[in-house]
């Protein structure tokens, strides 16, 4: 296809590459953009970034108001993340009819932390497991038209299983994580051992240990956790097996796909010390929900995790109770915007995505 400047590129079935910024997204979508249209990729590709507006009438109404400019006949992405707030689910549901009712060519979700993920199981006779009811509303809201949620390390692997098949397709950050705090632990001439809350989390970042392995030249002794969960909020950690020699003395990397209020790492992080021995112990995630008295727990000198690594799939810029952390280094964010951009162009030509780079 050759544009107005006189330049060729192969030509899309999809139309422009559109990205829709959910509230306190909008920062990363232009920084999407501006990676994606200097990036050294093989198709050139530009980017919209489409602003909407949403309030509230005098009666409590919502309204959304969205133009067609950058939609009709565009590949269009939202991106957002949870946890899945009442007003974040409204406001995405309501923005997938607007790109419905616009003619989008092409819509997809990019969900960081897929909204409501943790409630992923049926919870007794009151509460039905939430996964398949979110997939059911986004399909609703675009008359089945919504082509796929791209999501990151979910906390359970059968949320993949909602919706049709390969509707929802996860990709994989925790070695970007353990790779930093692996990093900075082996420079400070530290003694390192891998931590896992239990055999199931172990076999998900398998892959990526032995990626980061390979890439360090480094053999890591591992831990497992019987962690025993009594719901979506509560766990209680068993007992470990694996290498427990190699705890005494080691700074120990905690793995987890997740961090909510916790209580689970801080209890772990005192075992490990009281009756293992370990030097130190850092919490290693991929999403930083930090949510109830997170923050608090995390910032008191006698937190027996000494720091926390996550990733900003659920955006830390707007959170400020998290800034004293930041600043005094206990908290350690790593931008998942390289990975985001490198995904979205790939989903706009139809490549894999996957495996990240």
């Amino acid at each position: 296809m050759t544009e107005p400047d006189g330049t060729t590129r192969p030509f899309n079935q999809h139309g422009g590459l559109t990205l829709i910024p959910m509230p306190g997204f909008e920062d990363l979508a232009r920084e999407v953009k501006r990676r994606v249209e200097v990036g050294r990729y093989e198709f050139d590709t530009s980017i919209d970034v489409a602003d909407f507006e949403f309030g509230y009438r005098a009666s409590g109404e919502p309204y959304v108001r969205f133009g067609k400019e950058h939609i009709a006949g565009h590949d269009c992405v939202v991106l957002t993340s949870g946890p899945g707030t009442p007003a974040m689910l409204l406001q995405l549901m309501l923005i997938l009819r607007y790109l419905s009712g616009r003619r989008a060519s092409r819509i997809a979700v990019v969900a960081g932390y897929f909204p409501l993920g943790r409630s992923d199981k049926d919870e007794g006779a009151l509460e039905f497991a939430m996964p398949p009811l979110i997939i059911d509303l986004m399909m609703m809201s675009t008359y089945n038209g919504l082509d796929r949620v791209i999501t990151v390390d979910l906390h359970a692997p059968q949320v993949v299983m909602s919706g049709r098949t390969g509707f929802i397709t996860e990709v994989s950050m925790i070695r970007r994580m353990l790779k930093r705090a692996a990093d900075e632990a082996l420079a400070l001439g530290h003694p390192i051992c891998l931590c896992f809350p239990d055999d199931t989390a172990a076999k998900r970042m398998e892959s990526a240990v032995a990626q980061i392995s390979e890439q360090m030249g480094v053999t890591f002794p591992v831990v497992y956790g019987a962690k025993r969960r009594t719901s979506s909020q509560e766990s209680t950690l068993a007992g470990l097996f694996g290498e427990l020699d190699a705890i005494d003395g080691a700074t120990v990397l905690n793995l987890d796909d997740e961090i909510a209020t916790g209580g689970t790492n801080i209890d772990s992080a005192a075992e490990l010390k009281a009756h293992y021995g370990a030097a130190r112990v850092w919490a290693v995630v991929t999403h930083g929900v930090l949510c109830g008295s997170a923050a608090e727990r995390f910032g008191e000198p006698s937190c027996a995790v000494d720091r926390v690594f996550i990733s900003d799939t659920i955006p830390v810029s707007n959170r400020p109770e998290l800034e004293p952390l930041m600043a005094s280094g206990r908290l350690d964010v790593t931008s998942w915007c390289p990975d985001l951009s490198w995904i979205l162009y790939h989903h706009h030509w139809n490549l894999s995505i996957r495996e990240l780079r």
